[in-house]
């Protein structure tokens, strides 16, 4: 197997005991199980959940699947029904997409370039959980977002037949006049000075593409259908660990982590970092949906930190200190919000005196901290949590070692800031200047500075100058390090936290799952809309610890999505109810989309969609991911 080293050790703890919790709970048999979701409309009956008998697939790890609903469909209860349709997207990829935050002027605005198309277009509205649902933010109900579709059709193939239409036609136009809407009504389409964007991929100006939906993704009143894998794990029995495959820069697909790992089960963990938010980092295939590598928050494995925390983000903890306990017992599984801190230190050769400097990021190039959540060096150097946020820092400081991969990346030149690079060897001794771009030699360290931390890098770079590191990783809330020899962290996905103790919970703020500008940056008021759509989703559970051993289990569920005949996918919310229906104690939102992925014993057993409808996405397609949660037998 192959061994990965730790980049940062962090401060050990000594002496630490495992401690039994008082109250008790166990994972829902399956014929308990009903899943509150699959209505008609608000407040109409519910489809009935239908559970299998748990499997056995080796002492300490049992699987179960749960199915429910069926496809809506007129008159089934609704005047609608769910059906296929175009969405319109700005922009060459659908990543690009033409969300506005208004139905009238969405209508306004695109109405008179789509006026000569073949079929009507319509706005579905994305809403907000209810009124009432307990979150940090409120929420009233309202939309998060509006989305321009067009035309309704019975099947997949109708939509598919009028997707080549619209483009066609769209083609035509545009190349008859580029309409240049405005950038504070289409961001994506636009640069912030109201400038035509162009597109990163062809080059080309923006323009009008379509992609094949199934309306249920909406998050409406729907009857389904869902396919739903649950494996409990015993961490008694079973090693829980995150890993990364080949390296973070070239990352491998779940089934190649399995084959290097031996693991028995393994599921997606953390999300990507978005392509184009770190320059010169790059998806490693096309199909990828423009994610690479570099995990989006915090990655810890054995107390070895390979992704530095968006302070204050959830995640999943195991063989954590808990801060709650005063002697600082191990708990086997958590999930709590984490913030990790690094330093360097030179002594200054005028003073004598120690010069520390902080790494803000580890293993992700300079000047770019997507997801922020960070603390810098200086009084104003903060920003709160924002996923996919692109909080830039000039000053940046970032290390990185061979799990990387084979050279350092090159600094965003847009950001015209002083770099400088030094080559340390696994000491941290200065071993003399390293050029950006250059190998990284193994068991070496390259720290890569902007700016400030240019100029700091610059001061200490005479060849056998010895630095010292030094880390931590804390739970937010109390400041308390949770360090271990055994620390596991894996930052959650593409939703919140879903559950506390007293329920369905979702701390949307906190965890930065909000609505966000053309540039990433997130709009105090408003959620994400993919968080109210239906998509893939996966989480872990955490059950309520035992009455006789204190200990607790962990469930990992994937939701399959994007098949209209197999499995529609779940809203934030809907995944909050259905772990919560399942027994878990505390339960956080992975990664998501076509990211969600479950093996076991070196089997894939769900069905990962990129999408509803390219020629691409119509068969199960397994991405390279940046991470992932692996269960291996205790040796």
């Amino acid at each position: 197997m192959r061994k990965i080293r730790p980049l940062l050790p962090a401060v050990l703890a000594l002496g630490l005991v495992p401690v039994a919790a008082p109250s008790s709970s166990a994972v829902a048999s399956a014929s308990d199980v009903q899943i509150p979701i699959g209505q008609y409309a608000t407040g109409g009956p519910r489809t009935r959940t239908v559970g299998s008998a748990p499997q056995t697939i080796t002492d300490g790890i049992t699987y179960q699947t749960y199915t429910q609903g069926f496809r809506s469909q007129a008159p089934f209860g609704t005047a609608k029904g769910d059906h296929w349709t175009l969405a319109l997207f700005a922009g060459s990829t659908p990543g690009e997409r033409g969300q506005l935050t208004d139905a009238q002027s969405m209508q306004t605005q695109f109405g008179k370039d789509l006026s000569g198309l073949k079929d009507p277009t319509h706005i579905d509205e994305i809403d907000a959980p209810p009124g009432g649902t307990r979150a940090d933010v409120t929420f009233a109900g309202q939309g998060v977002a509006w989305a321009l579709r067009l035309g309704t059709y019975n099947t997949k193939d109708e939509a598919d037949a009028a997707k080549k239409t619209a483009e066609a036609d769209a083609a035509k136009k545009d190349a008859a006049a580029h309409v240049d809407y405005p950038a504070d009504t289409l961001g994506f389409v636009h640069n912030a000075d109201g400038t035509q964007h162009i597109d990163e991929v062809t080059g080309k100006p923006a323009s009008w593409t379509a992609e094949v939906i199934y309306d249920a993704v909406n998050g409406a009143p729907t009857t389904g259908p869902w396919s739903i894998r649950v494996v409990t794990v015993d961490p008694a029995k079973y090693d829980l660990q995150s890993t990364f495959g080949g390296t973070i820069s070239n990352p491998d697909k779940l089934r190649d982590m399995v084959g290097v790992t031996g693991a028995t089960v393994a599921i997606n963990a953390s999300e990507g970092v978005p392509v184009g938010r770190e320059p010169g980092v790059v998806a490693k295939d096309a199909a990828d949906a423009g994610y690479t590598g570099d995990v989006q928050g915090v990655q810890v494995r054995n107390d070895g930190i390979f992704s530095e925390a968006n302070n204050g983000r959830s995640a999943l903890i195991l063989n954590g200190r808990d801060p709650a306990d005063p002697n600082g017992a191990i708990t086997d599984v958590r999930i709590g919000q984490v913030s990790t801190r690094i330093k360097v230190t030179a002594t200054d050769p005028a003073t004598h005196q120690p010069d520390p400097r902080t790494i803000l990021g580890v293993d992700r190039p300079a000047g770019h901290i997507v997801g922020c959540g960070y603390q810098g060096d200086g009084p104003d150097e903060y920003a709160p949590v924002m996923r996919y946020g692109d909080c830039q820092d000039k000053n940046d400081l970032t290390a990185f070692r061979s799990e990387w991969g084979p050279t350092t990346p090159t600094v965003d030149p847009k950001l015209n800031a002083d770099a400088f690079e030094l080559l340390l060897d696994a000491n941290w001794v200065v071993q003399g200047i390293h050029a950006s771009g250059d190998v990284i030699p193994p068991g070496q360290i390259v720290l890569q500075g902007l700016g400030a931390s240019a100029t700091w890098l610059k001061k200490y770079a005479q060849r056998g100058t010895v630095l010292s590191p030094s880390a931590d990783i804390t739970d937010t809330p109390t400041g308390k390090s949770i360090t271990n020899a055994n620390l596991g962290v894996l930052a959650g996905g593409c939703g919140p936290s879903l559950l506390d103790k007293e329920g369905v919970y979702l701390s949307m703020k906190a965890d930065g799952i909000l609505g966000a500008d053309e540039r990433g940056y997130n709009l105090p008021g408003f959620i994400n809309n993919e968080s109210a759509e239906r998509h893939p989703r996966t989480m872990v559970g955490v059950t309520a610890p035992d009455p006789q051993t204190g200990k607790h289990k962990l469930m990992l569920v994937t939701v399959d999505g994007r098949d209209a005949d197999t499995s529609i996918g779940m809203s934030i919310l809907e995944t909050a109810q259905l772990m919560k229906a399942l027994g878990a104690q505390e339960a956080l939102s992975m990664g998501c989309g076509g990211d969600t992925a479950m093996f076991i014993n070196g089997v894939l057993y769900n069905n990962p969609m990129n999408g509803w409808g390219t020629p691409d996405q119509d068969a199960p397609y397994e991405r390279h991911l940046p991470n992932a949660l692996v269960a291996l037998p205790k040796k």
